[in-house]
């Protein structure tokens, strides 16, 4: 633990020039004792701090030795303007655990969000970190849904997607409409735990980012929008997994629809569009799904590689 005790050390705010290569090493030498899976590069961080509702100047908290630093732990706080809730992360390198630092942090994150007035914090927790769960249940948090990343390692093929009659399947770079994207993204994912309102603004900034020929929406036999899914291969994954990697941002569909199994049609379009480009490993991130849901997903060859509870508090 060294010499000193978590008295001494300094809490204050995340300089992003000074401290992002050492916040990486912290995350570094964490996943080296909590096997979470996660292997952030300085890039991937950097990027993250972008996303919409991150401010780093403000919502993000480092604790350091005197020496002002060498960090020990870290939190954060994400809101966006549309959104009524936050979300929060903390982590503590091991060797400085169960000294009250998370809880230091929590506090400072926790006064943020009244500044924000959020009305409740998200944080999700890994399965097996058992102590991870105590500590948020112990600031009042309670569990709400699960986020879900599953996996298939290897080449395989895969049924044709089948669609009911008079729906229809069209990639973004055939609409390029950003109020229909936008629309589907809110519509598409309302009341799935952890996901996050949009607003065109917003979407128009990250869309550049994207490939649109990966982007597919789903219409009703009316022509409204019921279905949306996003794929590509991933730069930052390939990098990580020394191999290319497809990564899919599990489907999202209407509400009136969510009981035709149209998911399953949605995740194979998205998959058959990305087999050409010769992933060897895929992924779906998956964020408040029914256990009938993954179930499909898993049918389809796919084992669960991470699972997270995310819990919620009330304020």
């Amino acid at each position: 633990m060294g010499h000193e005790s978590a008295n001494t050390l300094i809490y204050r705010r995340l300089d992003l020039q000074r401290d992002l290569t050492a916040l990486v090493s912290l995350f570094h030498e964490i996943e080296q004792t909590d096997q979470t899976g996660e292997q952030l590069t300085e890039a991937a961080l950097r990027e993250q701090l972008t996303w919409s509702g991150q401010d780093p100047a403000l919502n993000n908290w480092v604790a350091t030795l005197s020496d002002g630093t060498s960090l020990i732990g870290y939190g954060l706080i994400q809101k966006t303007l549309i959104d009524a809730n936050a979300d929060i992360y903390i982590t503590v390198r091991p060797s400085w655990r169960r000294q009250g630092i998370g809880g230091q942090l929590f506090a400072r994150l926790l006064e943020r969000a009244s500044e924000l007035n959020a009305q409740a914090l998200r944080t999700y927790v890994p399965v097996q970190h058992e102590a991870a769960s105590l500590f948020v249940r112990q600031q009042g948090f309670a569990p709400v849904s699960t986020s879900t990343r599953l996996s298939l390692i290897g080449k395989q093929s895969f049924p044709t997607p089948v669609l009911p009659q008079g729906f229809t399947v069209q990639s973004y770079d055939q609409i390029e409409r950003v109020d229909l994207y936008t629309e589907a993204l809110n519509r598409c994912y309302e009341g799935y735990w952890g996901h996050l309102r949009c607003t065109e603004e917003e979407v128009t900034q990250f869309l550049p980012a994207l490939n649109h020929a990966g982007i597919f929406l789903l219409f009703a036999p009316d022509g409204t929008i019921a279905g949306t899914c996003r794929a590509n291969l991933s730069a930052p994954l390939t990098e990580e997994r020394k191999a290319p990697v497809g990564l899919i941002d599990a489907p999202g569909i209407v509400a009136q629809y969510r009981e035709a199994n149209l998911s399953l049609a949605l995740l194979l379009t998205a998959i058959h569009w990305l087999l050409p480009q010769d992933p060897e490993i895929l992924e779906i991130e998956s964020w408040g799904e029914s256990p009938d849901t993954l179930k499909r997903y898993r049918s389809l060859g796919f084992s669960t590689a991470k699972e997270e509870i995310s819990y919620r508090l009330k304020r």
